[in-house]
């Protein structure tokens, strides 16, 4: 396969999220773009995966460039998939029934014995409401095959803040009519033993009943001081170059307040976090609550590959090409050893100003980035129920947000994820997905999370398990991008549940390539194209004695054409 035209402004190798931003900045603004990808489909480490797909990517050989110069990293190792046996499945919904059978009769004679032990005459008895309970579907191996399509799988799950970087970004540019989103409904983590309703507005904090009365007016103390100290007062200023626990121990925070601060509000990944960083991440956290629902995130339908694939169309409708299962062996560099062009695995050579590598293609002069990078575990569970089910009427359970702090659950490390429900898109119907992550404590990431996620799903049936380890930045990295060579080289994706280091690398890049652009402007909205009136048209009307002679031309020549065939035929018709 040949690819024209030859001749490309930037040539982008690789299709994540900050590949595929940059590359919509560029024909944004009237650049010439290539884009070009080893795999068959969009989005490396942030792409999204039916389970199908995924059992057939494993299955696969692993993409690789038969070159000495140039080869391909893969983002997914150590992949395992455990499906339950369907004997398993027969017995675990059969004990589950039985359990919700005898509940219900539990509760059924302890009204009876509540009506027969009352002693007043003249008070009426109240009747229950009639509650109708869902029964669970049963699970077979047959309709779990069936479902597998219906299942989408993130490699790297994320959220985005009601009013972060990539709500502004999507909005701006109109990006954003190319997704849809639901909003996190729940936030849950690990406090005393149990799974609890992470408290993290001030509803939620009065209601708790994990709480006694004193630690609820400190925590409300505590928060509120975070929100309203301005980064210019004496207040903030004297808080700096210290601790976060040094924060928490001024305010008289206990130490199981301090693990649910920690948890619900500080989102972190990082070990040891400054106590400027909690006051800004409390302040940011709760200026997000109330856009689009009562947490402060929302999340793509269908999956966090959604994203990458909708900057692509965006890229495309400006002229962007797009070409997967190519991949480059070789980069070529002019006189002065700046990029020139690459030499694609057909042999076809192409010649670009500048080019942008993901960190997953790597050569002698572009190795892996290795410094700040952390080896994460993952873990996926389907389920035939939520972990925590709904107690309210009118709740929601589409997107739940976990955590596990170190030491819980027998875990030397902390544990973050999600559980999405049917509505989310990333589940089949009368299905629910629990991914949670924790940084690797070897190369088996069954070992490292396992357990944990068997203990909080033992409430559920277990449909199917998955595990597999990624390569991820830390928090905190270094966002600044660098023009060498006239290439740029992007990084892996942040250890943390936001977007903001991925666009800012984005931006960066963009700035660095063309200073004095403007980063992915707004696309019109067909409405408000104008389009030129029927009356403005100029229309060249012929001579009616001219489109005379070319119509009896033409018919000369249609005859001529006719004639030309029968005697190149050398069929003689009966008329001869």
């Amino acid at each position: 396969m040949e690819i024209t035209p030859t001749e490309y402004d930037v040539i982008v190798i690789g299709t994540g999220i900050t590949e595929c931003i940059i590359a919509a900045a560029c024909s944004r603004i009237g650049k010439t773009v290539l884009h070009l990808d080893i795999n068959r489909f969009y989005g490396e480490q942030w792409s999204s995966f039916t389970l199908t797909g995924l059992e057939n990517f494993a299955k696969d050989t692993p993409p690789s460039i038969d070159s000495e110069l140039f080869s391909y990293r893969h983002f997914m190792q150590n992949l395992t998939f455990k499906e339950t046996p369907s004997s398993k499945l027969n017995q675990e919904n059969q004990n589950l029934g039985q359990e919700k059978h005898e509940n219900i009769h539990k509760e059924e004679n302890t009204e009876k014995n509540v009506d027969s032990d009352s002693t007043e005459p003249n008070k009426e008895k109240v009747e229950p409401a009639a509650e109708t309970i869902p029964l669970k579907p049963s699970w077979t191996s047959e309709k779990l095959q069936k479902s597998k399509r219906r299942v989408n799988i993130d490699v790297t799950p994320k959220l985005c803040y009601s009013a972060g970087s990539m709500v502004d970004l999507l909005r701006s540019s109109n990006c954003s009519r190319y997704l849809e989103f639901k909003a996190v409904n729940r936030s849950f983590v690990h406090y005393q033993g149990e799974l609890i309703q992470a408290p993290c507005n001030r509803e939620q904090v009065f209601n708790c009943k994990h709480l006694k009365v004193l630690e609820k007016r400190i925590m409300m103390k505590f928060v509120t001081f975070a929100l309203q100290v301005g980064e210019d007062s004496e207040e903030f200023l004297e808080w700096d170059k210290k601790e976060d626990i040094d924060l928490y121990r001024s305010f008289k925070l206990t130490d199981g307040l301090i693990n649910l601060v920690r948890a619900s509000l500080v989102v972190s990944s990082k070990e040891k976090v400054s106590a400027h960083e909690v006051i800004r991440s409390i302040k940011f956290y709760l200026k997000n609550i109330g856009i689009y629902g009562s947490m402060p995130f929302i999340c793509p339908i269908y999956g966090a590959g959604e994203l990458p694939q909708a900057f692509a169309r965006f890229s495309a409708v400006f002229g962007s090409i797009y070409v997967l299962d190519i991949a480059p062996t070789e980069l070529s560099y002019d006189e002065t050893g700046k990029f020139s062009g690459l030499t694609l695995q057909t042999g076809q050579k192409l010649t670009g100003k500048y080019c942008v590598v993901s960190p997953n293609y790597t050569s002698k002069s572009l190795p892996s980035p290795t410094e700040g990078l952390v080896s994460v575990s993952h873990a996926v569970y389907l389920t035939d129920s939520s972990i925590k089910p709904k107690t309210k009427a009118g709740e929601q359970d589409d997107v739940s947000i976990l955590h596990i702090l170190p030491g819980c659950l027998d875990n030397p490390r902390p544990v973050s994820g999600f559980e999405f429900g049917p509505r989310s898109m990333l589940p089949a119907e009368d299905m629910y997905m629990v991914h949670l992550t924790t940084p690797s404590g070897g190369d088996d990431p069954a070992a490292d999370l396992e357990s944990v996620v068997d203990k909080i799903t033992d409430s559920t049936v277990v449909l199917y398990k998955l595990f597999f380890t990624t390569q991820m930045s830390a928090e905190g990295r270094n966002v600044d991008p660098i023009l060498d060579k006239n290439i740029i080289r992007t990084t892996f994706p942040t250890y943390n549940a936001g977007y903001s280091e991925c666009i800012e690398e984005a931006r960066k890049s963009f700035n660095l390539l063309f200073p004095e652009e403007e980063f992915l402007p707004a696309a019109p909205n067909p409405e408000d194209i104008k389009w030129p009136d029927e009356d403005e048209v100029e229309v060249e009307v012929q001579p009616q004695e001219e489109v005379s002679e070319l119509s009896e031309k033409l018919v000369d020549d249609l005859d001529k054409s006719e004639a030309d065939k029968v005697a190149e035929s050398g069929v003689v018709t009966g008329d001869d």
